[in-house]
C-alpha cells in the first residue's frame, strides 16, 4: 500500500464525494453537479421543487490549531454565488453545512479550548444537519 500524498484535486474529490454520500444518505433531495466548476458552486440541491441551494465544497485535512479547523473561502463565495459551505474533515470523516454569510474564512472548533471559552466561537458538530429544511 502507498504512503503518497494525495494531490489537491485528489482531496477536493473525496471531500465532495464524501458531502454527496452524506446528503443521499440522510436526506431526500436532487443533487446536481455544474458541468464545469468555474464559479465556486460545487453542488446545487433542490430540496423542494424550484427551491434550490448552491453548495461549495471544502475539504480539510488537517486542524488550524490544537482545537478548531479553518476553512479559506473562495472569491466566487464572496461574490453572494453560494448559500452554504460544506466542510468534509477528512481525519473523521464527519461534514458540517455552514449557512454563508458573507466571510472570509469560517473557523469550527471541534474541541472545547483550553480556557473553555464560548462566546463567538462556533462548533463544527452544531452544523452537521442541512439547512434550510
Amino acid at each position: 500500500m502507498s504512503s503518497r500524498k494525495p494531490f489537491t484535486v485528489h482531496i477536493g474529490e473525496i471531500g465532495l464525494t464524501a458531502v454527496v454520500k452524506d446528503l443521499l444518505t440522510n436526506y431526500d433531495y436532487q443533487i446536481f453537479k455544474p458541468v464545469v466548476d468555474e464559479k465556486g458552486c460545487d453542488l446545487i440541491i433542490e430540496k423542494k421543487p424550484k427551491e434550490f441551494v448552491r453548495v461549495q465544497v471544502k475539504t480539510i485535512t488537517e486542524m488550524k490549531t490544537f482545537t478548531s479547523i479553518e476553512v479559506r473561502l473562495h472569491k466566487y463565495a464572496k461574490q453572494n454565488k453560494v448559500d452554504v459551505i460544506a466542510v468534509y474533515y477528512m481525519e473523521k470523516d464527519i461534514v458540517a453545512y455552514v449557512p454563508y454569510n458573507d466571510e472570509a474564512s469560517i473557523s469550527l472548533a471541534l474541541k472545547p479550548s483550553k480556557n473553555n471559552q464560548q462566546k463567538y466561537r462556533r462548533y463544527f458538530y452544531q452544523y452537521m444537519e442541512f439547512p434550510y429544511e
